[in-house]
């Protein structure tokens, strides 16, 4: 029988054989500063799995005494949302997992400035950057909210045919909205997302770029066909693509809807004003 020491050993092999097949899709999809955007992609993901893991045991602690005091009768869907209120997960987002991403931003943002000779000094005052700190500021209320959802249709099935307790605390502990993939899909998500906030910001305050390429990854599974169909299509840098019938500045722009972001695997190409000459 495998013991615990062999078990985490087993356990981090595996996770580095993902974080190595990661930074080869990264690779092959066309993305930039690999190394740099996997170590922020994995610095977010811990935090996450953190924050997630001690939100199951608070929504554990919650849920039994929610359960203590209505009895007889199945809790409203209301009531479920003002115990679970009380976790701490939203100022956790927001005190080690948003700073992850917001570190991820400036980081990026860096190194494509370097890399077109872009200005020395940041502008805080462009909209596409207070839309971004917008994004970040909402994101904990919006995950909070999908995990309430969760947990209270889960509360409220427990109440059906004498489901009890034991079928409720197994069922929770398997929740996604608690598990690690949660942590390592939203944590690549909103990587790709400060990839490609950083990369148009960069554009927009550099003089030398005046337009910017949208480009598909090629070899995706089941890729989007509207984003297929993006591929090649230029624009002016501070102009919208049209993607799939949806406005957008990136690629998961926060402009576009989730169906529009979320996998996204496109990336952008800057035009330089010596091209247009």
């Amino acid at each position: 029988m495998i013991n615990d020491e062999e078990l985490i050993k087993l356990a981090l092999l595996i996770k580095n054989e993902e974080d190595d097949e990661l930074a080869k899709l990264l690779e092959a999809a066309g993305f930039l500063f690999v190394p740099v955007l996997l170590k922020y992609i994995l610095g977010a993901e811990d935090k996450l799995d953190d924050t997630l893991q001690n939100d199951y045991e608070e929504t554990w602690e919650i849920v039994q005494k929610l359960v203590k005091r209505f009895k007889n009768r199945k809790p409203p869907k209301a009531v479920i949302s003002v115990y679970l209120n009380k976790r701490s997960f939203k100022s956790a987002m927001a005190d080690k997992v948003v700073p992850e991403l917001r570190k991820t931003f400036f980081g990026l943002f860096d190194e494509f400035n370097a890399k077109w000779s872009g200005p020395e000094s940041f502008d805080y005052r462009t909209k596409s950057y207070r839309d971004i700190e917008k994004w970040l500021k909402g994101l904990p209320k919006l995950m909070d909210l999908t995990t309430k959802d969760a947990v209270a249709k889960l509360v409220q099935a427990s109440y059906e045919d004498g489901k009890g307790i034991k079928w409720l605390e197994r069922e929770l502990s398997n929740l996604p909205e608690f598990e690690r993939k949660r942590a390592r899909t939203t944590s690549i998500t909103e990587g790709l997302r400060m990839y490609s906030a950083s990369e148009y910001e960069a554009f927009m305050q550099n003089d030398s770029i005046v337009g910017k390429t949208w480009r598909h990854t090629h070899g995706i599974n089941d890729p989007r066909k509207g984003h297929e169909a993006a591929d090649g299509q230029t624009v002016a840098k501070d102009e919208l693509f049209i993607v799939n019938g949806e406005s957008c500045r990136y690629p998961r722009d926060p402009m576009l809807s989730a169906k529009e972001s979320i996998h996204c695997h496109c990336f952008m190409e800057p035009v330089l004003i010596e091209e247009t000459k």
